[in-house]
């Protein structure tokens, strides 16, 4: 297995096509702005805050959603460089590469086609883990709402999104993951349904196994 490393002539590893099929899995998280105030004598407030706003959205317990949805509680780091860790999954021996936001693109901008346009929604994706072997990019996306809005739209855009993650990194297959709160299930039921048509996996937060689930699903990947 080739060491996942960041640096200097090993970096380009993470570059070089493989005569194999790219594969890319992309996890991303998206929080929508909508405050709810009641202006009654018992005042409650439900914002709902992305990572453009500077927030984070909190569940019904008061955790931020990010905290909530976190595997960094499931992973062992192997080691740390600036814009990314070397990690392995509990239990596992696969070793892969980890980072959010904007450090994708920073821990492998050897591999980026610097000619394309960054897109907007497409920028800062929430985590990310990279199985630079088999050139696979995990992007998860995390969306919270509690409150009505027109958030259902923002789960809409997952074609679009592979699509330019993969002109970005031509190297790589993406694979985009949504990590949806249950409010979702009641109230985008069409948009659901498309992502099933379109092999759009799925995850839900509050679930108790969430994270042993979408760990299964990324070392399994084929």
């Amino acid at each position: 297995m080739i060491e996942p490393n960041l640096k200097s002539s090993e970096q380009m590893q993470l570059c070089k096509p493989k005569k194999v099929k790219k594969r890319l899995v992309i996890v991303e998280s998206v929080e929508k702005n909508n405050t709810n105030t009641n202006t009654n004598t018992n005042t409650n407030t439900n914002t709902n805050r992305g990572t453009g706003a500077g927030g984070s959205n909190t569940n019904m317990n008061g955790l931020p959603y990010e905290s909530l949805t976190d595997l960094d509680d499931k992973i062992n780091t192997l080691k740390t460089d600036k814009y990314s860790k070397i990690i392995q999954f509990i239990g596992f021996e696969n070793k892969l590469i980890k980072t959010r936001q904007s450090n994708l693109f920073k821990c492998l901008d050897d591999c980026v086609n610097k000619s394309i346009e960054k897109a907007h929604g497409c920028k800062n994706p929430d985590e990310c883990f990279i199985e630079p072997n088999n050139k696979i990019l995990f992007i998860i996306e995390k969306k919270f709402q509690n409150v009505g809005g027109s958030v259902c739209e923002k789960i809409q855009t997952s074609d679009f999104k592979i699509w330019q993650y993969g002109r970005s990194f031509p190297s790589y297959k993406i694979v985009y993951i949504y990590c949806l709160s249950d409010w979702f299930k009641e109230n985008c039921k069409a948009e659901l349904e498309y992502l099933n048509f379109k092999n759009v996996p799925v995850f839900w937060g509050n679930s108790i196994e969430y994270k042993n689930d979408i760990i299964n699903f990324i070392i399994n990947y084929k």
